[in-house]
């Protein structure tokens, strides 16, 4: 009788572990969500890809950014945290009058998953009012902090109308510091229809310029345009 009962504690356990597994799994992938609209990336014809930047605005990294990226005449989207926003509103009103898009990245870059629904809206409607104070009028896409999404989240950004932007080219540059490692993992992955993830923000995010930098000249000299995601969307419509 002990050993029988040891076993059903040990399947339920097992059963527990492995439900905990496919739960954390799915909250964490970057390749789909279960409701709502989300890309990892476009469909489209043209050789065009749109490269986004999380977690800024964060001077003077992102106002070196925007020069590169003015140098090439390519546009971006950042995704901005409300506590960045709050912080440096000038930064804003510069990606905006470069003619760059601004998503919405929550307001405090925290996990949006295990947490309740009026948490979760909350972090994106703080955002949404900064930026809207900032003169922010576009339609504000969405993407999750670490891309983590789960239940909860795509249910309230389908309420909300709200696009979630997820990423299917990723080479963690916040974990490099050799800019030339983050231009080849690109380089190798990157076709049409790409959407890129980067970061603006950090503690350094000089190899990540320097990378960008590289990246506008090769992909440039083979014919890549860089839009911004509604950009993209609209390509993708037409």
């Amino acid at each position: 009788m002990l050993l029988y009962g040891n076993y059903i504690f040990l399947s339920f356990l097992g059963l527990f572990f492995f439900l905990w597994y496919v739960i954390n799994t799915i909250a964490k992938t970057s390749k789909f969500q279960i409701i709502g609209e989300y890309f990892t990336h476009f469909q489209v014809k043209e050789k065009a890809i749109a490269l986004t930047y999380d977690d800024g605005p964060n001077p003077p990294y992102t106002e070196e950014l925007l020069n590169v990226l003015a140098e090439f005449n390519a546009k971006a989207t950042f995704f901005v945290v409300g506590e960045n926003v709050k912080q440096y509103p000038e930064t804003i009103k510069l990606i905006q009058a470069q003619g760059h898009e601004i998503g919405n990245h929550s307001y405090s870059h925290s996990q949006l998953v295990f947490k309740t629904p009026a948490f979760v809206k909350s972090e994106i409607e703080k955002t949404d009012q900064l930026l809207s104070e900032l003169g922010v009028e576009k339609e504000i896409n969405f993407r999750a902090p670490f891309g983590y999404k789960l239940a909860i989240l795509p249910y309230i950004l389908a309420k909300m109308k709200k696009k979630s932007i997820l990423w299917n080219v990723d080479p963690r540059d916040y974990a490099l510091s050799d800019p030339n490692k983050i231009q080849n993992y690109i380089l190798n992955l990157i076709k049409p229809g790409s959407i890129v993830l980067l970061h603006d923000g950090g503690e350094n995010c000089s190899s990540t310029i320097i990378a960008t930098k590289g990246l506008l000249q090769e992909l440039q000299g083979q014919g890549y345009q860089f839009k911004t995601v509604s950009e993209m969307l609209l390509l993708q419509n037409n």
